[in-house]
């Protein structure tokens, strides 16, 4: 993305990453159905998610303790070594335990790159659209992955066998943690997650924040069936693929493939419908289009419909993941999102664990078609239930106002994170004055710094007018970040409402952020040197500057 050179760091690792995974993926599933048939698929697909409940809310907790960057970068690089070993163990022809371990362990190092990246991203950006944008990508990102990962994949297993797939996988998460080598967290950012979320007790919290987000645990019982069901898709495409629809090896890769290229479709619809305002009913979109295309190949299970149904699996993963990803954060809060987002994690891996254990015995006792007949009716159920709920939730969700433009319009709030003006709204307080009144008196002590949202205000510097202020000037920075009493007087031309931040949250904000720090520094060099008068002449400030600040 333009200008965000940190989300493209962390979009590039989590696509070479997640591609890596998925090579990886198809080329154990091959490997371990050739090895002992459905049995050892199913061992493999719980113990490739299981362990992974335990270790991301351990993970994530000490990311959150010692740097949520550092994290990625450790975790990518160890499991790039772990898959390596799994691709010698397989050329050297060892055992499969060799083989399906160091495959375990890296996959259970992987469950924490999407709950951090998803908490770090809001500091990496400056503007809810840039926010949502950001989710959108890393879905289609993701789906693009989905895409190139298990074709290349399925190609690497038709020529050379699963020891290639696993060589190639093990280069692409090389490739992951090589894009992230430069990451770092604004400063604000490391001083405000740090001790804060990831641990047991704060997990518990934001598993308690993470049900209420969608009434009566929408968000749980959604993600949960619709998570379950992959599980069970995980081991069943392989007997869909090579058993039901007689197809050679290669097609495990072709149809995992369509998830992906459905998802890039379902990215650019999410990057259009895709708004603050609708996140929790686009969540409940995506659960709708998996279950759909369940029911239609349970019901005609055929080669094209299979290929159909995934690539609509894939548009309704885009719209799921996107929604919820940026929902969840925004509801609980960023002092809750690592709990919360661990916990959702840890949903997840149990529930892909379930599913894939659960596969052979619902194939076996309802056949492979039913199987997926009754899920999908399921999901549908589920969805339906919670459509009215989550759009209450959407109708709930405040839209951004015009203050966070006008906080956003002043050159020493441009370059700070989303999270960061945020917070300053949060605790900004409302003040309005009749005209006539003041503001600020000179010579007084300096304690507050006001942003007008309506009306206009009068300045006089010793008694001498000066241009007037209107919607989206500022005034008041300069005695604040000097320590100085006000050299202005500024009074209400009109009945006049500002927002006002008090000292402690605006040099905290200002100075916190060092491109935001020498920004004001450069507005209040300016304004107290060289000649006084011009100095303090707001409008000649706002066309040097592009604000109108006053102090």
């Amino acid at each position: 993305m333009r200008g965000l050179p940190d989300v493209r760091r962390v979009l590039l690792g989590w696509g070479l990453s997640t591609a890596g995974a998925l090579v990886t993926h198809v080329a154990m599933l091959v490997y371990t159905f050739q090895t002992g048939g459905a049995a050892l698929v199913a061992v493999y697909g719980v113990a490739s998610v299981l362990p992974a409940a335990v270790t991301t809310p351990v993970v994530t907790g000490l990311g959150v303790r010692l740097g949520l960057d550092r994290l990625l970068r450790v975790t990518t690089g160890a499991r790039a070594v772990l898959v390596a070993a799994s691709a010698l163990a397989v050329l050297a022809g060892l055992g499969p335990v060799l083989v399906i371990v160091p495959t375990c362990l890296a996959a259970s190092l992987s469950g924490s790159y999407r709950p951090v990246q998803a908490v770090m991203t809001p500091w990496l950006v400056r503007t809810p659209a840039e926010l949502s944008t950001a989710n959108v990508r890393a879905t289609m990102v993701e789906n693009a992955a989905a895409l190139v990962g298990p074709a290349g994949g399925g190609l690497l297993l038709i020529l050379w066998g699963p020891g290639a797939g696993l060589v190639a996988g093990a280069a692409l998460v090389a490739g992951a943690a090589v894009a992230l080598r430069l990451l770092r967290l604004p400063p604000e950012a490391v001083r405000s997650t740090a001790g804060r979320g990831g641990g047991p007790r704060d997990m518990l919290a934001g598993a308690a924040e993470l049900n209420g987000v969608i009434p009566h645990g929408g968000a749980i019982v959604m993600t949960a069936l619709q998570v379950f069901t992959r599980g069970v898709l995980l081991v069943l495409v392989v007997v869909l693929s090579l058993d039901v629809l007689g197809l050679d090896d290669g097609a495990v890769g072709w149809l995992t493939a369509m998830i992906g290229l459905g998802g890039l479709t379902g990215g650019v619809i999410a990057s259009s419908v895709l708004r603050v305002t609708r996140l929790a009913r686009s969540f409940c979109g995506g659960i709708l289009l998996w279950g759909l295309p369940l029911v239609v190949l349970g019901l005609w299970p055929t080669p094209a419909t299979a290929y159909a149904a995934f690539f609509v699996i894939g548009i309704g993963n885009a719209m799921e993941d996107g929604g919820l990803y940026t929902l969840i954060p925004r509801v609980v809060g960023q002092r809750h999102a690592a709990g919360a987002l661990s916990a959702l994690e840890l949903i997840i891996f149990g529930a892909s664990a379930l599913g894939s254990f659960a596969a052979p015995s619902l194939a076996r006792a309802a056949g492979t078609g039913r199987t997926l007949l009754f899920l999908g009716l399921v999901l549908l159920a589920v969805a339906g239930l919670y459509a009215v709920r989550c759009h209450r939730v959407d109708r709930a969700m405040p839209a951004p106002g015009p203050e966070l433009e006008l906080l956003r319009g002043l050159p020493q709030f441009t370059p700070l994170p989303l999270v960061s003006v945020e917070q300053l709204l949060a605790v900004a307080e409302r003040r309005r004055y009749v005209a006539g009144a003041e503001v600020i008196v000179e010579g007084e002590p300096a304690d507050v710094f006001h942003l007008i949202e309506s009306g206009t205000a009068n300045v006089t510097v010793h008694g001498v007018p000066r241009p007037p202020l209107g919607v989206g000037d500022g005034f008041g920075e300069i005695a604040l970040l000097r320590d100085l009493p006000r050299t202005a007087t500024v009074t209400a031309g009109s009945d006049l409402a500002t927002l006002a931040l008090g000292r402690v949250d605006f040099l905290s904000a200002v100075t916190g952020n060092r491109v935001s720090a020498v920004a004001a520094d450069e507005i209040a060099t300016q304004r107290l040197s060289g000649d006084p008068d011009r100095g303090w002449d707001v409008r000649e400030a706002r066309d040097a500057d592009g604000a109108g600040d006053q102090s």
